[in-house]
């Protein structure tokens, strides 16, 4: 007995190790089952969304069932679409027709342009065998030969060939002195295309208007500047001879150069910038410059030979005595040729009007500005020196 209760004791040890696992497995258990019951709740839930599905599937055969009839007249629509594409395509055969039309013009254009082209590579042949040297532009003897190109040559060109002209059009008003300046650039355009070429030695000549305004501008010009050296060269010697001084001519044509220059610049001020006109006539500096330099220099000597007179007097009486006695006349003189030319203001003619315009100016001028001050002051400051190289009868 005491050993079976031994035994038994050792098999109650094993025994309480036994329901103490079991003890542990059933939390495992009651969390099974209440995950069980998670999962019929879950199946019950789909159940539910299950029954609604099929209720959505029923309703949605209800309206295949109700647009079966509309599927049929989509059938007839198709039906319908298939016999008008196959009309299209009845219609496709006509544009085919034009487009095979249109591809045979195309072929005949393509065939223009192949000999089109085929000419243009003879003359990039017969120009690449040119001599390079040469200078000018390459025609084909083709063309120099057609009569086409005969009839052109004719208007420019003399019967024996040796006479060409050539028209040359400006952007600008061939009378305006933008015209006018471009003839030198054309002069030398020809000298430099002409250079080294068979027409180097060629006589070259340009005509026109606008040529004949610029040779006249030319001429004037040079007209011009001979008229000024010989005038006041021939004016200064006689002035030394009258005067017997080198320093009195030398400021009385300074003054009447000063006074030509000052009324020219105001003439053009009134005729250009304020009137509008394109320039001053290539005629009127060398007459106004003539005639102006002639009265001016003619009121010079009546001051100056006074002055003259009265050279054993101090210089500043001998000058206030002068201008006291020949003012009187140098205004008259210069109020009446005023006036004189002041009477070709009615003609309208623009050179006659600018003509008389600088010489007024130029004579109000000397006779009110240069006389009365400048020409005093002159004396004034050289004093006995005016009669240089004299001196010595002044002493």
């Amino acid at each position: 007995m005491a050993a079976g209760l031994s035994e038994l004791n050792r098999n109650l040890v094993s025994v309480s190790g036994g329901l103490n696992t079991a003890n542990e497995n059933m939390e495992e258990i009651v969390k099974g089952q209440n995950s069980l019951g998670e999962g019929l709740n879950q199946l019950i839930s789909g159940v539910d969304t299950l029954q609604k599905g099929l209720s959505t599937m029923a309703n949605g055969q209800g309206e295949v069932i109700n647009n079966l009839s509309g599927f049929k007249g989509g059938l007839t629509s198709l039906s319908n679409g298939q016999q008008e594409l196959l009309n299209g395509f009845s219609s496709l055969g006509g544009q085919l027709t034009d487009l095979t039309e249109g591809l045979n013009e195309s072929a005949d254009g393509l065939n223009e342009v192949h000999d089109g082209l085929a000419s243009a590579q003879g003359y990039l042949s017969g120009l690449a065998k040119t001599d390079k040297t040469v200078t000018g532009m390459y025609i084909p003897k083709e063309v120099v030969e057609s009569e086409e190109f005969g009839e052109a040559l004719n208007a420019y060109l003399s019967e024996d060939g040796k006479i060409m002209t050539m028209d040359v059009v400006f952007k600008a008003n061939p009378y305006s002195n933008e015209a006018i300046e471009q003839i030198d650039s054309i002069e030398a355009t020809v000298e430099r295309v002409t250079k080294d070429t068979k027409l180097e030695n060629a006589q070259v000549a340009i005509g026109g208007i606008t040529s004949t305004h610029h040779d006249l501008g030319m001429m004037s010009g040079e007209d011009f500047s001979r008229t000024v050296v010989l005038m006041l060269s021939g004016i200064a010697i006689i002035l030394f001879f009258m005067l017997r001084s080198l320093i009195m001519p030398v400021y009385l044509i300074v003054s009447l150069v000063l006074t030509y220059y000052t009324a020219a610049a105001i003439t053009e001020l009134i005729f250009v910038n304020i009137l509008g006109y394109a320039g001053i006539g290539w005629a009127v500096p060398f007459f106004a410059f003539v005639i102006l330099i002639a009265l001016g220099i003619d009121y010079s000597i009546f001051l100056m030979d006074r002055f003259n007179e009265w050279k054993d007097k101090p210089v500043k009486e001998a000058m206030l005595l002068s201008m006291r006695k020949m003012g009187t006349v140098i205004i008259s003189a210069a109020v009446i040729l005023g006036g004189t030319f002041a009477a070709m203001m009615p003609a309208g003619v623009l050179s006659l009007l600018e003509i008389a315009t600088l010489i007024l100016v130029g004579l109000a001028l000397y006779a009110f500005v240069i006389l009365p001050l400048f020409i005093p002051v002159m004396v004034a400051t050289f004093g006995n020196a005016n009669w240089w190289p004299f001196l010595k009868n002044k002493e």
